[in-house]
């Protein structure tokens, strides 16, 4: 009997499991969808606040990606143009889409405005999940843009997180809403670095949960978010953080790298705004009241006042008009500084840490911001146009004050810059652009870079790279269009050049400031591809780099003024030595010569030699001319 009713049960429950079961799979009389493959989850427990961040799973690359997630607080309404304020994780984090670029125009019509205020925002982008095996080294990526353009967004992290790094790009305020101010404690005009330094502190508190190594952490930057990264790692607030610094394309010795009169500037942005030239509260209060259309546009305006006529030198930088400012030195009554001190003098006076840093170059970095009928036009002649640069380069005290060279050293032929920077009359459109290219990316951005390098391995390790693959299919507006010294790519010599940016593309997918894939721009040659695995794993070489614990850095040569060694970076990345030394040292550079180098192609094609060199008319014309004894230092009179 018994057993008859646990028959009747047992048949009975099997019924009742095989209903629900098919109605779980069963919804509207159709399959459900299944759930998401391995959706990240981390669960974040610091300082006495829980969190639980979900992101997404790339299931082609494995890539694990937490979009959006804010370091700060939005910078609106009565907080708009005063410091970040720092946002610790808390509660349900939706990580999976992009947030908004922060305020900026749009790259092809500068008077649309896009973005949103609330956008102090940052990525993570990371191989693989947390486990008790993690603690990969970090990457924080500054973009470039000139401080007016730019987002977290457009950097796919595919090709350096292969490599095994943590890859975070960060969002920071651009235009006046991040560099407006007049240098002084309460009104520095530093937002845009103060929330850069806020992102360093919040990847330093949080990385750990999300599997990165809290002590490898390496600040990246490009352009204007090179020279903005040497800065952070000068900085009281952020220089605990940062454990190597890798400056793409800039240096904070660059000319215009900070705004000189930021008294003037901002009078100039205030009147624009109709505001009265009052003090700090008065401004400030009066600036509130603009819509983001009403500032992106006198941005706009001011762009184009200060980059016009002769001042389109400053637009060879990356300058775009918007600069931070020196701000008084800390005296510990209030909120620390974050560039108290010109980084010349902290330069000169060894004041950042001892950390590595890997500073870097394109071939033909101004070559998309040069057009010869412009500068010919606007300075009499293309000689006008270089000797006024020339002026503009700065650099006192790193430089030999006697800028010339030593053609043939055993005849005693010397070149002088003024010379050496004169166009001939007879030169065709070609050979005057090739010039401009040559002596513009020297004046402007190698020799910063050189000198950076110098100053930087008195007290640490420095290391200089030369970026020299040009790619088929992508290219520097793709990231940095808005530009002007992205912006002129007509010509076939331009196609051919390896301008400023050319190598983000290879570096990283490309994407606009939305987050959506340029298609275009995707790396699919042989060549391009080689180049890509070549440079993503140099620089993810370099965020391993940790004196504690060393890895294999064969690719690496320190930085010397003897020898001026390098790294090539094109398919393949191979050591050299003597980087451009004739050419920079006629600049100035304090070089050494690791081999006997004759400079005499220098003086060719200049025309009358017996203008340029004494002593040695008639004998430049092709001849073949004894080379400088072994072991003499050229260039240093």
């Amino acid at each position: 009997m018994w057993r008859g009713r646990w028959l009747i049960i047992s048949v009975g429950l099997l019924l009742l499991l095989t209903v629900i079961k098919r109605s779980e799979a069963i919804v509207g009389g159709s399959q459900a969808a299944p759930p998401p493959v391995d959706d990240p989850v981390v669960f974040v427990r610091h300082v006495g606040k829980s969190a639980r961040v979900e992101g997404t799973r790339n299931r082609q690359t494995g890539l694990y990606a937490f979009r959006g997630i804010r370091y700060a607080d939005a910078p609106v309404g009565e907080y708009r143009f005063q410091r970040p304020r720092f946002k610790r994780l808390a509660g349900d984090v939706d990580a999976i889409n992009n947030g908004p670029p922060c305020p900026q125009p749009e790259p092809n019509n500068p008077y649309k405005v896009i973005g949103n205020e609330d956008c102090l925002l940052l990525n993570i982008f990371t191989p693989q999940m947390p486990d008790e095996t993690t603690g990969l080294p970090v990457v924080v990526w500054i973009h470039g843009g000139g401080y007016r353009y730019g987002s977290a967004a457009q950097y796919g992290a595919e090709p350096l997180t292969e490599n095994g790094v943590i890859f975070i790009p960060i969002q920071y305020r651009l235009g006046s809403f991040g560099v407006i101010g007049d240098g002084s404690r309460d009104f520095s005009g530093n937002l845009a670095l103060l929330d850069m330094a806020s992102a360093v502190r919040w990847v330093k508190d949080y990385v750990s949960w999300f599997g990165g190594d809290p002590t490898q952490i390496k600040v990246i930057g490009h352009g204007s978010g090179a020279t903005a990264a040497m800065i952070l790692s000068s900085a009281s607030m952020s220089r605990s953080s940062i454990s190597g610094v890798v400056a793409m394309s800039g240096s904070s010795l660059q000319p215009n790298s900070y705004d000189q009169e930021p008294v003037t500037s901002l009078n100039e942005i205030v009147s624009n705004h109709g505001c009265s030239a009052g003090n700090e509260t008065e401004i400030v209060k009066c600036m509130r009241g603009k819509t983001v259309e009403e500032l992106i546009k006198v941005d706009s305006d001011l762009q184009v006042t200060r980059l016009s006529g002769k001042n389109a030198i400053k637009a060879l930088t990356g300058n775009v008009g918007m600069n931070p400012a020196v701000e008084q030195k800390d005296d510990g009554r209030g909120l620390l500084g974050v560039l108290t001190s010109t980084p010349e003098m902290t330069m000169k006076e060894g004041d950042f840490p001892k950390i590595p840093l890997l500073i870097g170059v394109t071939k033909d970095e101004t070559a998309n911001g040069i057009d010869v009928k412009e500068i010919e036009s606007s300075f009499n002649s293309a000689t006008n146009f270089l000797q006024t640069t020339s002026k503009k380069v700065g650099l006192d005290g790193f430089l030999n004050l006697n800028k010339s060279i030593n053609l043939v050293d055993s005849l005693g032929g010397v070149l002088d810059l003024s010379k050496y920077l004169e166009i001939p009359k007879s030169w065709n459109v070609t050979q005057i652009f090739d010039k401009l290219v040559e002596a513009t990316t020297d004046a402007v951005f190698n020799l910063p870079a050189i000198v950076t390098a110098q100053s930087w391995s008195k007290s640490s390790k420095s290391f200089f790279y030369s970026f020299e693959h040009r790619s088929e299919s992508t290219k520097g507006s793709d990231f940095l269009a808005g530009l002007p010294l992205v912006s002129k790519t007509s010509s076939a010599k331009q196609k051919g050049a390896v301008a400023h940016g050319d190598e983000l593309g290879i570096l990283f997918d490309s994407h606009d400031v939305h987050g959506n894939r340029i298609e275009r721009a995707s790396v699919k040659s042989k060549r391009d591809i080689n180049a890509r695995k070549a440079f993503a794993t140099f620089i993810a070489k370099f965020a391993y780099m940790n004196a504690s614990n060393p890895r294999d850095d064969s690719l690496f040569k320190q930085f010397s003024s003897k020898g001026t060694p390098y790294i090539r970076i094109g398919e393949q990345v191979s050591l050299e030595n003597d980087f451009r030394f004739c050419q920079l040292s006629i600049w100035g550079a304090q070089l050494e010569a690791l081999k006997s180098i004759s400079c005499k192609f220098l003086g060719d094609g200049l025309g009358a030699l017996g203008k340029v060199v004494g002593g040695l008319t008639g004998l430049l014309g092709g001849q073949s001319l004894p080379a400088a004894p072994p072991n003499r230092v050229l260039g240093l009179f």
